[in-house]
């Protein structure tokens, strides 16, 4: 993934946040260091190339090592060098008691990220940390960081193209990029068509925050008001809960539950569609984000979101279809044949004919009113 790819390896390379990146390289280090801001802004990114920087040893401490970490934070690395202790999104720490010990215990520095500072769980972890804030970049910011993304990959973005991605992405980073590499899919060229894959992302109340309150968090109904004010449609929320739970979700038995929830949504927008009473519509939205969301009784694992890939393979083959489409249009009085008859049957046979060269393009424009892009298309 090109969030990966493209992560900064210096100080100097993290965007938009030019005084914070001047204090952590002042930063004394005798206090345990908060860094809190907004989802995809940079925080991870931000610890890997400080440590990278200052010659520290990242340890990740979670749920699973959080016993055995005393240890680690009183040794150095197998080098000799200080470990930095890293606890990303510390507020979803089970026992927040035994973080606040290892703060007090550790010899080594130790570095917390969140991205919900007004958490009532870090009073204690407040109190007893240097706390540094880390804010969204501009639109203008971001361009430029997508720009030298494309000069990288030799792709060619169309003029508008990044400026509309950075202003979709609301200041966040990882969604920006992850959105230009959803464009550039296939592609060596971007143009402002290729965008239409792309969700319309609401500043207060996005998809990638509703994911995480339904996949991440444990709240019935914080899950189930995350899709209130979401402008999306239910079919596409149920994409992107469908794509991105078994990646979240480690047990076996915790996804099954969850999909059994998101085929009974899936059944209900069947008859929505079928019948159109979107009387249904609360069944679905209660199903998919409060079912799923009480689906997980195991441990979860963090991972970036991803795209919805059949969303990304309907935008790809889009145009295909559309050609599709008109030349049905085209056949369908003159061969007496639905469209539909006409694509699965017709299509592959003058496809056939016309390799084998039993009937010519000339022909098919002639006879049938084909254009030229049309008969291209039969040729392969």
């Amino acid at each position: 993934m090109w969030v990966q790819k493209h992560r900064p390896e210096k100080l100097e390379e993290i965007a938009g946040n030019p005084k914070l990146v001047q204090d952590l390289k002042r930063y004394h280090w005798k206090k345990p260091l908060l860094i809190y801001g907004p989802t995809g802004v940079g925080k991870t990114s931000l610890i890997n190339s400080l440590a990278c920087e200052l010659g520290f040893e990242i340890v990740e401490v979670t749920n699973e090592n959080l016993d055995s970490a005393k240890a680690t934070a009183q040794t150095a690395s197998i080098f000799g060098g200080k470990r930095l202790l890293l606890i990303d999104n510390v507020d979803q720490i089970k026992d927040i008691k035994k973080v606040a010990d290892l703060l007090k215990e550790s010899r080594n520095p130790i570095t917390l990220l969140t991205s919900d500072f007004g958490s009532k769980r870090l009073a204690t972890i407040k109190k007893m940390a240097e706390k540094l804030q880390m804010r969204r970049p501009t639109a203008k910011t971001l361009e430029r960081i997508l720009q030298q993304i494309c000069n990288k990959e030799d792709v060619i973005a169309e003029a508008g193209v990044l400026e509309k991605i950075s202003e979709n992405s609301a200041g966040d980073i990882r969604s920006a990029i992850n959105d230009l590499e959803t464009a550039a899919k296939g592609r060596k060229k971007i143009s402002m068509e290729d965008l239409e894959v792309l969700e319309k992302r609401d500043k207060t109340s996005d998809v990638y925050k509703a994911l995480s309150l339904i996949l991440t968090k444990k709240d019935f109904k914080e899950a189930v008001t995350s899709l209130y004010d979401l402008d999306e449609q239910p079919k596409d929320v149920l994409l992107w809960i469908d794509e991105n739970m078994p990646y979240i979700y480690t047990d076996k038995e915790d996804i099954w539950r969850a999909y059994e929830y998101i085929a009974k949504a899936d059944i209900f927008l069947g008859r929505i569609t079928n019948r159109q009473y979107w009387g249904f519509l609360r069944y679905v939205n209660t199903l998919m984000s409060g079912g799923v969301n009480i689906s997980k009784k195991k441990q979860i694992r963090y991972s970036m979101y991803r795209f919805p890939s059949y969303l990304i393979k309907m935008s790809q083959t889009k145009k295909e279809r559309n050609i599709r489409k008109t030349i049905g249009e085209k056949l369908s009085p003159i061969l007496h044949a639905s469209c539909r008859v006409i694509d699965k049957e017709y299509i592959p046979l003058f496809k056939t004919l016309l390799k084998n060269e039993r009937i010519n393009g000339e022909e098919l424009m002639e006879k049938y009113r084909l254009g030229e892009e049309e008969v291209e298309y039969l040729n392969g």
